[in-house]
């Protein structure tokens, strides 16, 4: 396939409320996309390793397309209520780099919250 066949064009809601573009590939984490993108730093997360990840990377992802992915695995559901520090887990949070982009996801709408407060250096 081309590369231009793998394209996949979301929308990101960024810490500030802003509807931001992002291209990923098919094939690819959305955790991928975003770090290309800029909203999330590169830096903090290990792009596909769901042992070295503390979340990070977590993304709400809108209703309507939650039904369009996989369920969560039970390692992402792990380390998703390990780094809830009590609070309740939200339905809509998903581990960016567990996201796998298809074309079903064209479209998509995920929210990028600010980082966590022991995410700050």
């Amino acid at each position: 396939k081309k590369v231009a066949d793998r394209i996949v064009k979301l929308f990101a809601i960024d810490p500030e409320g802003q509807k931001r573009e992002v291209v990923g590939l098919a094939g690819h984490s959305l955790l991928r996309a975003l770090t290309n993108s800029g909203l999330i730093d590169p830096a903090s997360h290990r792009l596909e390793e769901i042992d070295a990840c503390s979340a990070e990377c977590e993304v709400n992802i809108a209703q309507e397309w939650l039904e369009k992915l996989p369920p969560r695995t039970y390692d992402e559901e792990y380390v998703l209520v390990r780094n809830s520090r009590g609070r309740i887990l939200n339905k809509h949070s998903r581990l960016g780099c567990q996201v796998v982009l298809t074309p079903q996801l064209q479209g998509m709408v995920v929210a990028v919250p600010e980082p966590k407060p022991w995410d700050i250096p």
